[in-house]
């Protein structure tokens, strides 16, 4: 299982980036994630309608190494 897979069954598949670097004090930049839905959801973990994040891209990924 890797990282971004533990954060979803940690939170659930509705989080948003900013809620992701802060849990897990990263930098991930807009384009080192990508979205599903060009709309915003509700994020479960802060409860703020925010781009919900559905994968990483290969340099997301890699930040999140070791996490």
């Amino acid at each position: 299982m890797n990282a971004f897979e533990r954060i979803q069954k940690k939170y659930g598949h509705n989080i948003c980036r900013r809620c992701i670097n802060r849990e897990y004090h990263i930098h991930l930049r807009h384009s080192d994630c990508q979205y599903g839905n060009p709309f915003p959801g509700l994020c479960s973990c802060c409860g703020q309608p925010n781009n919900l994040v559905t994968g990483l891209k290969v340099t997301g990924r890699l930040k999140l190494l070791g996490k």
